[in-house]
């Protein structure tokens, strides 16, 4: 028997059974995004949100100066970001504008330099040493002795490097480059005839100066690294460089200035004091 009563109350009760249902849904969802809220997860980790924005970059990299050795504590900027290195010279540089951009670097003791880059989505790697590299406030000499072996014997041969950087606008005359042994004896004197004078000006390409003293010309804004002939059987200990220099007019008129280093022995299975 049809009753319109009853269909009517019907209908109004599958009505309020649906509003009942989207309104618990919408309930339960709201209290699942207000929890992620507390927990601190305020949105979605989409890609977007994971990736950097399509137009910026991130340069990295490790800044050296010219011999390739890395400067700790260095300023790197580009535009209004400053960064500083750690103790192994290595910096990150994050959401950086693409397209070309000067890396401005600033360290105690070093040159002002500034790297022109260009800035392409993802990480880039500028590549800071040698040529592109620090140079020293003023002519910098360093100095590095090493061996082949970690036991004293017949084989154990001892290696060494005399670094030359000549920042300065005239050239530099060096008229004395000595090696002596921890005993102070003498075991390299890269001046001491003048068939190895003219080997070294050859092999390293430099001008020689003979008056008033023989002497190496380190031309300006250039660098040097002199390589020691392999000495066998050395003495474990401290090693001396002493190396005598002047600039152009005070080598004319006989007035020498002098660099004593010392570097002890290490062994170093790479033969290269710039690889940690």
């Amino acid at each position: 028997m049809y009753d319109p009563g009853f269909w009517y109350r019907f209908k109004t009760m599958a009505w309020l059974a649906a509003v009942f249902v989207l309104g618990a849904a919408y309930l339960a969802l709201s209290g699942y995004t207000f929890t992620l809220g507390l927990m601190g997860f305020t949105e979605s980790p989409t890609a977007a949100g994971l990736m950097p924005p399509s137009d910026r970059g991130t340069v990295e990299g490790v800044v050296c100066d010219v011999f390739g050795d890395p400067i700790p504590g260095a300023v790197l900027r580009i535009l209004d970001t400053a960064v500083t290195a750690d103790h192994s010279g290595r910096f990150r540089i994050e959401d950086v504008p693409l397209g070309p951009a000067q890396l401005v670097i600033e360290a105690e003791g070093f040159q002002q330099a500034a790297v022109a880059i260009s800035v392409e989505p993802g990480v880039n790697y500028p590549q800071i040493v040698g040529d592109t590299g620090l140079w020293p406030a003023d002519f910098s000499v360093r100095f590095h002795v090493f061996t082949n072996s970690p036991e004293n014997g017949d084989t154990q041969l001892l290696f060494g490097l005399v670094e030359i950087a000549n920042p300065r606008k005239d050239a530099v005359f060096i008229s004395q480059i000595e090696v002596r042994d921890p005993n102070w004896e003498m075991v390299h004197d890269l001046l001491e005839s003048e068939a190895v004078i003219n080997h070294i000006s050859q092999t390293y390409d430099l001008q020689l100066a003979t008056n008033p003293v023989p002497a190496y010309v380190i031309p300006s804004r250039s660098r040097v690294v002199l390589e020691l002939d392999a000495l066998p059987q050395p003495a474990a200990g401290m090693y001396h460089l002493l190396l005598v220099y002047a600039a152009p007019d005070d080598h004319r008129q006989g007035r020498f200035q002098i660099i004593h280093l010392a570097d002890e022995m290490d062994f170093d299975p790479d033969l290269d004091p710039h690889i940690p």
